[in-house]
Formats: C-alpha cells, structure tokens, sequence
C-alpha cells in the first residue's frame, strides 16, 4: 500500500515537471494585432503623423470620410469614403459608401464595399465602430433622398464569421438627435454619442441604449462631429474650432482630473493641426495610434503614435 502511494506521488511529480517544462518551451502565440501583418504591414509612425494605408484606404480614387475603424483583433479594418463608382438615384452626386479589408490566408484583400449596406446604395453610409468584442459593427446611414434629419445609426451582427446582411436600427434612445453619429464604446457598458455639440453617455447592454446623462468637457470647447472617449475614461479628444488654433478645425486633448473633471483642452500642436481642417480622432484597438481625418484633395486617413499623449501631457504639466 505504501510503496503504491509513493508511485502515485511520484507520477503526479513527473506529469507536474513535464508540463511546466512544456509551458516554457511552448513559443506564446503573438496576437494578431501585434505581428508584423497588423495594419497591412505598414511601419508604424512615430511621433509625425504619416498617410495611412495610401493606395489602399488612402487612395485617390475617393474621398475619405468620418473615422477609421480597426476590429479589436486588427484582422479587419473598414472606412467610409465618397465615391463617383455610387451615385445617387438620378446619377447625379457621388455617394458615401463603406469598404473593407481583412486579413485572409494570410494576405490582405483588396478594398472592397460593405455587403451589409446594399439596402441603401444611393443614400450616405458611414462612421464604422466596431463594439468591444468585435461581434456588431455600428455605423450610420441617410436613405435616399438626403435629410440630415434622418441620420440614424445601424448595426450588423457577426455570425460564423460572416456579418448579417440586413441592417438593424439602433432604439430610439440612442437615435434621438438630427444626426445620430455611431456611439463611441467605453468599458464598463458606457457608450458616447455628439449630440449637437455636447456628449451624451449611455449605458447599454447588447442593443438597448439608455441615456444616462450629458456632459461638456470643458466651457467655451464644443465637440464638433464624432469625438473619440479613451476606454478608460481619462481622456478625450475632439474638433473644435479657436481663436488660437493653426486656422480651421482642430484636434484637442482633454485629461480627465482626480476629481473626475476635465482639465483645460490642448491643441495637439503644429504636426497633427494644420491650416487644413482635421477632425475624426479615433485610437486603435491597442492603444499604440491615432488615427484622424485631414482634408487634404482627398480627404486622408493619417496615424501617428499615442507616445505625442505622453509628450503633451508632459510639457503641459
């Protein structure tokens, strides 16, 4: 019986020993967002802001519009951008469409338009946000005839990996405004919204939007179109439009105090503002790049590494 137990221990020892000696000589599989093929294996920007993606989502042919929208894995990323390939009805205006390119057999697919959007090919289709688990894709639509009035927002939902093909209308909580931009996703079940220059924050649960309260950053700052909210809540940035600013809309960022208030906004400075008008902030899923609209001839995507936060925060302080 003795000699039994000890054979036993023994064998729970050696099964002990294999794995741990497994575990380490096991290689940890690097998240996708992280490998070299994340964002179309581009070199990542330093602290100037680059073109992002030229010739792909970047390109000539169209003119890009509202934010970037990279999935929490990095394997999809999609965008909205006005082109002369849909016009409206009578033939006459481009339209705003949504593409997309995701990561493949191990290649990037060539821009291609939404599926989910051919309810609607000669009304706008934008804003795309991914929800933090990556299952929902929100953006806003305006059916045929244009009335900024009717800007609400959808969703698709991911099922076996494919997305739905019928959009489906956020409540009417959430889509109360004129223009109802896609909601800006926190952690905690905390979404944001622009509503007409102030921030409206929402708790949801799967599809339902509750509102909850309205908040201002900071007197005398207007959060002009869609805005990006850190998922933690300590930061934000937004456009705006001052007097001390580089000469149209702006970037600025706002710290979030101890006391839950919102320091004096700073202008991201001369690399990021330009004489042009830049808008659009959104920060990638791994927090590493912000990415913004300017309006360049085409309206170009541009990135640039969060590392500039560090920086203004540093000299502001």
């Amino acid at each position: 019986m003795f000699t039994n137990k000890i054979t036993a221990v023994k064998s729970i020892l050696l099964f002990l020993v294999i794995g741990i000696v497994f575990s380490y000589c096991t290689p940890l599989q690097t998240p996708f967002i992280e490998s070299k093929d994340a964002y179309f294996g581009l070199t990542p920007p330093g602290l100037t802001p680059e073109v992002f993606a030229p010739g792909i989502v970047s390109d000539s042919t169209w003119v890009e519009h509202c934010q970037i929208a990279v999935s929490p894995k990095g394997d999809e990323i999609y965008w909205s951008a006005w082109t002369a390939d849909y016009k409206t009805e009578d033939g006459e205006k481009n339209t705003e469409q949504i593409f997309y390119s995701k990561f493949d057999n191990g290649v990037w697919t060539k821009p291609k338009r939404a599926e989910f959007i051919e309810n609607n090919p000669y009304g706008l289709n934008g804003g795309p946000v991914f929800s933090p688990d990556g299952n929902r894709l929100f953006f806003y639509q305006v059916k045929s005839p244009w009335v900024k009035s009717n800007m609400y927002t959808y969703y698709v939902e991911k099922n076996n990996g494919k997305w739905g093909d019928e959009p489906i209308l956020l409540n009417e909580s959430y889509n109360s405004g004129e223009q109802n931009y896609s909601p800006i996703f926190t952690k905690n079940g905390i979404a944001y919204k622009n509503l007409r220059g102030k921030i409206s924050k929402y708790t949801f649960n799967k599809n339902n939007f509750t509102l909850i309260d309205s908040i201002g950053i900071y007197k005398g700052f207007r959060q002009a179109w869609n805005f990006y909210m850190s998922p933690n809540e300590d930061y934000v940035i937004f456009a705006d439009k001052q007097d001390e600013g580089y000469g149209d809309v702006d970037l600025y960022i706002s710290f979030k105090t101890n006391d839950e208030n919102w320091e004096f906004p700073i202008n991201l400075g001369p690399e990021i503002n330009t004489e042009l008008r830049d808008r659009f902030p959104i920060v990638s899923p791994d927090g590493k790049y912000l990415f913004f609209m300017r309006h360049t001839k085409t309206q170009d995507f541009f990135w640039v590494s969060t590392e500039i936060f560090d920086e203004l925060k540093k000299n502001d302080g």
